[in-house]
């Protein structure tokens, strides 16, 4: 059985990476984390190297505009202290919401969004702000029920969503639409005020899903070129409103860790390894785009949570050392920075280190892995978890994840989504309804 998180002191964390036969960059100082970091060819600059992940709510108004508790949510981020906010999951059609809680921008609604920027930057004192667009694919259930659009029929997948294998693909001609819808979305991004807009293509979303359309038919499946198409078209829309106070940036997972053909960038000989002349190849393109910045990953949640956050409990006991899938996260950082330093990059995987990810996030800056280090599920716990490492505190055991999944429980229930252990008020009671039974 894996090992769970439960080391005290710093001997005992290097002792554990010992047993599990993996390094992880460390560093006793971790003062680099208030470096400023530049963005990349634009005026934008993070006031340190720590930044939000965009987490998504799910607590929307039905139109798709933040409610009040998206508003405290941000607010709380935006007061934090991190050197940059990236917004949580927004769509860009209503068919391709993750549920009717979920963030939808529009013309209708737009003046709802240039009120989150504007109090994310006031609570903030100017830190930048990324706007995440989305279209979910297979996970979309714009009404609270099964809706998906699939790229083409994947068999794990199918499993996952109950997806019968004569359902419909979704067609060419609907993706021939869709680059105008990110494109479109981008403007209002940035009309709204906010400093980015993040073309999406991860964890097995519609773009990310479409890399991997090996046996696709058409424009949008089998060559690299195809299975690209309509990420690099999106790309390409939305940076045509990009200048140097608004950046294309793209939250990017490079590898599923899924056998292939079902997967992308799968070492066909062994799938738990990444073969990286594909995301190499792409990531070289996204840059040709326009993209400056960008907030890496790996994995799927639907699939293999194990992956992209590793966690001491959730759905089921993971196959690996837990320490190994941080490393796996932290050193395909390291390549990615690697084969373009141009891009300015961040690094996650971080949250389930609790009070040593200062220590590991230092390491990787100060290795040059990673330019800004990331928290998703520490800030729904721990949201000035930035003000107190740059006050030299050591994080509060009180205050840090406890990677125990309980968001994530949320999250598909189709709830509100929060932690119901660090911030009862709201998200415990809200916990306790939707499990009462």
């Amino acid at each position: 059985m894996a090992e769970k998180f439960t080391y005290k002191t710093k001997e005992s964390f290097l002792e554990a990476q010992q047993k599990a036969g993996v390094t992880l960059p460390y560093s006793d100082d971790t003062s680099v984390l208030a470096r400023e970091v530049k963005i990349t060819d634009t005026n934008l600059k993070m006031k340190n190297s720590m930044t939000i992940h965009p987490m998504e709510g799910f607590d929307s108004e039905e139109d798709g505009s933040p409610s009040d508790l998206t508003m405290r949510r941000v607010t709380r981020f935006a007061e934090g202290g991190a050197g940059l906010i990236w917004c949580e999951a927004t769509a860009v059609v209503e068919e391709g919401r993750t549920n009717t809680g979920q963030l939808w921008i529009n013309e209708k609604n737009l003046d709802s969004y240039k009120k989150m920027a504007e109090v994310m930057h006031e609570k903030s004192d100017g830190a930048p702000v990324i706007l995440q667009l989305t279209h979910s694919g297979r996970v979309s259930k714009p009404h609270n029920k099964p809706e998906p659009i699939i790229a083409y029929h994947n068999p794990m997948m199918n499993e996952k969503f109950n997806i019968d294998p004569d359902y419909p693909v979704a067609t060419d001609e609907y993706f021939d639409t869709l680059a105008e819808k990110f494109g479109d979305a981008a403007r209002l991004a940035k009309e709204a005020g906010f400093d980015g807009a993040d073309v999406k293509c991860c964890h097995k979303y519609l773009f990310s899903e479409l890399l991997s359309a090996y046996n696709r038919e058409g424009r949008y499946g089998g060559s690299f070129e195809n299975r690209t198409r309509l990420f690099v078209d999106s790309m390409k829309a939305a940076a045509v409103w990009c200048d140097r106070d608004f950046v294309l940036a793209s939250r990017f997972g490079p590898y599923d860790c899924m056998p292939y053909p079902w997967g992308f960038a799968a070492d066909r000989d062994d799938y738990l390894k990444i073969d990286w002349e594909e995301p190499d190849k792409l990531y070289k393109i996204m840059y040709d785009c326009g993209v400056r910045l960008v907030d890496m990953t790996l994995g799927t949640p639907y699939y293999n949570p194990h992956v992209n956050r590793p966690y001491d409990n959730g759905g089921y006991e993971p196959p690996e050392e837990r320490l190994v899938g941080v490393e796996r996260l932290i050193n395909a950082a390291a390549h990615m920075k690697k084969t373009l330093p141009q891009i300015t990059l961040i690094g996650t995987g971080y949250s389930y280190l609790r009070k040593f990810a200062p220590n590991v996030g230092a390491g990787a800056i100060e290795a040059g892995m990673v330019d800004a280090v990331g928290f998703g599920r520490m800030s729904f716990a721990y949201p000035d978890f930035a003000r107190d490492i740059l006050a030299g505190r050591e994080l509060d055991n009180g205050k840090v994840c406890l990677t125990c999944s309980k968001c994530t429980s949320l999250m598909r229930a189709m709830s509100c989504t929060g932690c119901p252990i660090r911030d009862r008020d709201p998200y415990l009671g809200i916990y306790q309804k939707v499990f009462a039974k």
